[in-house]
């Protein structure tokens, strides 16, 4: 009983996953989707859409980094 507990098992499936990178890498179509880039929120619709699952930011937000993505935020400027 030395092992870590596994924990909660992961919502999404290998083809959800897939489906959520392609939609990452592809990015949003304005004219579609009226988006110039992907909100985590966003990203929850569109699993909701198409998979009919609920997941919430924090949890898209865990998922992304599992795979490897990071959140990037533009430096702010100063307004002079």
């Amino acid at each position: 009983m030395d092992g870590k507990a596994p924990g909660k098992a992961s919502i999404l499936n290998d083809a959800q996953r897939r489906a959520l990178v392609e939609a990452v890498e592809r990015g949003p179509s304005p004219a579609i989707h009226g988006l110039v880039r992907w909100r985590l929120i966003d990203l929850a619709h569109g699993l909701y859409e198409e998979f009919a699952v609920s997941l919430d930011e924090t949890s898209v937000s865990r998922e992304l980094t599992k795979l490897g993505y990071a959140q990037l935020t533009a430096r702010p400027r100063h307004h002079a």
